[in-house]
């Protein structure tokens, strides 16, 4: 989906704010889920901080100062949702639904895609142990394909805060023994 730019966005009818808005939630609602879900680990909640996030999108839609992408506003608010709703609830951590994460697979043999799908769960699950702030780093950058500048204004931290935390992420990973296990 093309990104609007700030004048765009604010001088759109409330028919086009609704029709902007249908774009980026069929554009932008799985990776919205997706981010909440690795910050609550339940399917209910992270359903219902999506729905809050756009909700929230619409209601201040001409608020976006377009200073970053709109995704990157999006995932601003999803953080920010998903922070609030775990101060609130403390929730317990539950079994991680990799089901999310399937990608349509290209002429792989069946024996490939086990393989594959196989390290892609031990990867996530890994990922998903580790202390949120080099978890939420880690998605933002690998699942979601964002820049060390536009996670640095997504989680407002420092670009070498960022890149650390990216670090330090993957250095945890590479000694996880869910990892290591895979080595064997």
């Amino acid at each position: 989906m093309k990104e609007k730019a700030e004048e765009d966005i604010k001088d759109l009818t409330n028919e086009g704010k609704q029709s902007f808005l249908n774009e980026l939630m069929e554009s932008h609602s799985k990776k919205v889920y997706l981010l909440a879900y690795s910050y609550v680990k339940d399917q209910g909640t992270a359903e219902d901080i999506a729905q809050d996030v756009f909700i929230k999108c619409f209601r201040y839609m001409d608020r976006f100062r377009g200073e970053a992408a709109i995704s990157s506003w999006l995932y601003r608010i999803t953080v920010n949702r998903s922070k609030d709703v775990l101060r609130r609830n403390k929730l317990a951590k539950l079994k991680y639904p990799l089901n999310y994460f399937d990608k349509e697979h290209q002429s792989e043999s069946t024996e490939q895609t086990y393989i594959k799908q196989n390290q892609r769960e031990r990867v996530l699950q890994a990922v998903m142990t580790l202390p949120i702030k080099y978890r939420e780093v880690l998605v933002l950058f690998y699942f979601y394909d964002q820049k060390i500048e536009d996670i640095s204004m997504t989680l407002e931290e420092k670009e070498n805060t960022i890149k650390t935390r990216l670090a330090r992420g993957r250095e945890k990973l590479k000694t996880h023994p869910m990892i290591q296990e895979r080595m064997i």
